[in-house]
């Protein structure tokens, strides 16, 4: 089995090489199969990551989520290197940070409790087909997850999906991950 470093790599670089196009294509089909799902549609709080460098775009769907009344944060990394999560109103409020992240500009949102979401969409840059995931090394997310009792969903590119991958007993596996063809559940939904 490849090693997380190895994965990272491989996704990353393949993941560089779509055009806007194909972002924009495979991000509108992977967001229609989530708006599609009932746990989103009864959602009232969602915790986004704000998409960045080919991610699985979440603007669009932020914006949806906000127009249809949900309540959306999106996070925010602190000093203490934890991640919180801010709610906002519009995409406007957020300006680019130190680390290239689109977050709220004067951080004065209020912050949302991991205890408050419905479902958290989680960045990744591999996932499984049982729900583990591979992310940028940090640990935020994962920290942040084993104090949210949400739905976890991971959106992803097809080729960003494994069939295994390596994981610890600190890393969080997600409910639900999402690609433009397929939806892969670990719960009963």
């Amino acid at each position: 089995m490849p090693s997380k470093a190895q994965i990272r790599n491989v996704t990353r670089k393949r993941r560089s090489e779509l055009s806007p196009g194909e972002v924009r294509a495979r991000s509108d089909d992977i967001v229609a199969r989530l708006t599609d799902r009932e746990v989103y549609r009864r959602a009232a709080c969602l915790a986004s990551y704000v998409s960045i460098s080919n991610e699985v775009d979440t603007h669009t769907l932020i914006d949806r989520a906000l127009e249809i009344g949900k309540r959306v944060a999106v996070p925010v990394v602190e000093p203490n290197r934890t991640l919180i999560h801010l709610e906002i109103r519009s995409m406007a409020e957020l300006k680019p940070s130190g680390f290239g992240l689109l977050e709220p500009s004067g951080k004065d949102g209020a912050v949302v409790p991991p205890d408050a979401f419905d479902i958290v969409l989680v960045p990744g840059l591999a996932f499984d087909r049982a729900g583990n995931r591979v992310g940028f090394g940090a640990g935020y997310y994962d920290r942040f997850l084993s104090l949210a009792h949400a739905f976890k969903i991971g959106l992803a590119y097809d080729f960003q999906l494994f069939d295994r991958l390596p994981h610890g007993p600190r890393d969080i596996p997600m409910d639900l991950v999402i690609t433009e063809s397929e939806v892969y559940s670990t719960v009963l939904v």
